[in-house]
């Protein structure tokens, strides 16, 4: 029995050197490496990517949290700083700043820190995710 995953896939392609794109939906990422690793710095590197993607997850939580209670959150900020890791390879800590434009009642500044664990993204990276990967490789183009 296949499993059933949910939305579009998203396709990444090699568009030159070290740059890539990721088509999610109708949108486009590119993540490329810096100089210094041989790149050309056109994109983030997909592990800054894979920050991006939590900062804004958070930044969503917070934003729909201070909407529905009426709280203010214009021009709020989350500063997300990556410790990465060798052996294997891989973003070893996060460390998330959430920065208020406005002071908020204590009742809610300590509901914050649940709203922030409770995005998807800091979810599967603290309970992790299962992987599968199938290789494909056409007829005859085998070495």
């Amino acid at each position: 029995m296949s499993e059933t995953y949910s939305g579009t896939p998203i396709m990444v392609r090699h568009d030159g050197g070290t740059r890539f794109i990721a088509s999610v939906r109708d949108h486009e990422i590119v993540t490329d490496q810096m100089e210094h690793h041989g790149g050309a710095n056109t994109g983030p590197t997909p592990l800054e990517a894979l920050g991006a993607a939590l900062g804004s997850c958070i930044a969503l939580y917070v934003q729909q949290f201070c909407e529905t209670r009426e709280l203010p959150y214009a021009g709020m900020k989350i500063e997300v700083r990556q410790k990465n890791e060798k052996n294997p390879n891989r973003v070893g800590k996060f460390a998330v700043t959430l920065v208020m434009p406005e002071q908020i009642p204590e009742q809610y500044a300590a509901m914050l820190e649940r709203v922030v664990q409770s995005c998807p993204v800091h979810n599967t990276l603290v309970e992790g995710a299962e992987m599968t990967v199938d290789i494909l490789v056409p007829a005859g183009h085998a070495s």
